[in-house]
């Protein structure tokens, strides 16, 4: 049984009972959390991590809430958000470290003004290093585990550090069972002034193509699928493309739209639910089934849904 008093003179950070998880996801869904935690720092997180873990109550780690859907009626147990605990990262020559918690576009972006090639493509994504290194997220041909050098894992109450060769990763897979990613370290790659400049170049493009084929001004979680890993009638296509040609830019379940930019980003409208979410997932998965006998696999994290562990 969870004593609450003990929990509040354990963590030193702030605790919350009931606090309502669409204020902290960028889809802006999702029901309240039995217990909220955002730790003070990295001992605190370790603590806090302890306390749940001891207890044998469920929790899980969150970062930014960028990639996730909340069910409506929340999440039973603890979160333990990343953000403020886990900030640090330091650049030195091409060895890059950060925490879990460090936004994976900032990371991305300060790399790349010191010259530091391989995630300057990443600028844009949303998430935090820790999502990121457990997801093996990627966009425009790079991944994180192109440039993983190490990352450090709490597993039962102790630290470790874990190498790519450990891990089975693949695409949007980063091998991980219960470990808790605490921090990882890259290798990057020094550009010379023409590669910087061209680079830049292939960044603003970027920028300007998400601008125009992504729905930012709505609330969203990302791509909603997985690419197929296979090819459809000798066309390598994509989860949007597949989408989209099943007519369904535009269709709607409650306040949850496909997108009329782009057909795997899901919006919010305003007054989405999870459950509106949901079933347009399954209206998605079963136009594109019927079509082209592809089942498309969801890309984003379910919190609150059963047997559905957190991205």
């Amino acid at each position: 049984m969870l004593n609450m008093q003990e929990l509040l003179s354990l963590v030193k950070g702030r605790v919350a009972i009931g606090e309502e998880m669409r204020e902290h996801t960028s889809f802006r869904i999702g029901g309240p959390a039995d217990f909220f935690i955002e730790p003070m720092d990295r001992q605190d997180f370790i603590r806090a991590v302890g306390f749940f873990t001891s207890r044998r109550i469920p929790f899980v780690i969150l970062g930014r809430g960028s990639n996730i859907l909340v069910h409506d009626e929340g999440i039973r147990g603890g979160v333990i958000m990343t953000g403020t605990a886990l900030q640090q990262f330091s650049i030195k020559k091409q060895q890059v470290e950060a925490d879990a918690g460090v936004s994976v576009s900032l990371l991305a972006e300060k790399t790349f003004s010191s010259s530091l090639g391989g995630i300057e493509l990443l600028q844009g994504i949303p998430g935090t290093v820790g999502g990121a290194v457990r997801m093996n997220a990627g966009a425009w041909g790079q991944e994180i585990f192109q440039v993983l050098s190490w990352v450090e894992v709490l597993r039962g109450g102790r630290t470790s550090v874990l190498y790519p060769d450990e891990l089975e990763y693949g695409y949007r897979q980063g091998g991980f069972g219960s470990e808790i990613v605490l921090r990882a370290g890259f290798r990057l790659k020094r550009l010379s002034e023409r590669e910087h400049a061209e680079r830049s170049r292939r960044v603003q493009e970027i920028r300007l193509q998400r601008a125009r084929t992504q729905p930012l001004s709505f609330p969203n979680a990302g791509s909603v699928f997985k690419n197929p890993e296979r090819s459809i009638g000798g066309e390598s296509l994509s989860a949007g493309a597949l989408i989209d040609r099943c007519g369904l830019k535009g269709y709607s379940c409650g306040g949850a739209l496909v997108s009329e930019l782009h057909g795997n980003f899901i919006v919010n409208t305003g007054s989405a639910s999870a459950a509106d979410v949901m079933k347009l997932v399954e209206v998605i998965r079963n136009r594109v089934a019927e079509r082209f006998g592809v089942v498309l696999e969801l890309e984003i994290g379910l919190l609150g849904f059963d047997g559905v562990i957190c991205r």
